[in-house]
Order: C-alpha cells, then sequence, then structure tokens
C-alpha cells in the first residue's frame, strides 16, 4: 500500500509539473498562465485557468487543455460554455484524485 509521503509526492508532481494552459474560444487557441493551484480540503488538487475574453460580443469557450513543462499536452477537456458580454469569464478548474485500489 502506498504511504501518505508517496500520494503527497504524487500531488506535488501534479503542482510541478503542470506550466500553463491553452484555451480555445470561437476557433481560437490561445496560451493562458496558471490562475492559481490549490490543496483541497478533501486532498484532491486543483488546477485553475482564468477565462475572460476581450471582446464585446458572445463567445464560446470550446476546449481547455494543460501542458506540463516540455510543452507537451497533459489533460484535455472539450467543453461549450457560452459567454455572452465582455464583461462575463469564467474561472475552470481542473480536479486530480489519487486513489489506491487492490485489484
Amino acid at each position: 500500500m502506498l504511504t501518505t509521503t508517496a500520494i503527497n509526492d504524487f500531488k506535488n508532481f501534479i503542482d510541478n509539473i503542470i506550466a500553463y494552459a491553452k484555451v480555445t474560444v470561437n476557433g481560437v487557441t490561445e496560451k493562458r498562465v496558471i490562475h492559481r493551484r490549490e490543496r483541497l480540503k478533501d486532498g484532491r488538487v486543483a488546477v485553475y485557468v482564468s477565462i475572460t475574453p476581450q471582446t464585446s460580443s458572445a463567445v464560446t469557450v470550446q476546449r481547455v487543455q494543460l501542458y506540463n513543462k516540455n510543452n507537451e499536452l497533459w489533460a484535455d477537456k472539450a467543453v461549450n460554455i457560452p459567454l455572452n458580454n465582455v464583461q462575463e469569464g469564467v474561472l475552470y478548474r481542473f480536479v486530480f484524485d489519487f486513489t489506491e485500489k487492490e485489484v
């Protein structure tokens, strides 16, 4: 069985390996910084990406991706998040959980 130290090492790995995000809005993909990282009370690791398109028209967020320090795709999520005016944005959250199971 994994020790608490081993599980924490995996969580630290997540914190350290994710370098940046890419977000696709209306078919255009742009690089974004990671807004925040945190350990949730239940032990999961969360990574947040702030998405605030600078436009005066309605747009749709279509994809959110995380990349590692080697510029390789690490996590990918197709989404359909409509934003209807220039003052709207979204804080998108990836959550990672670690569990050990005997098989």
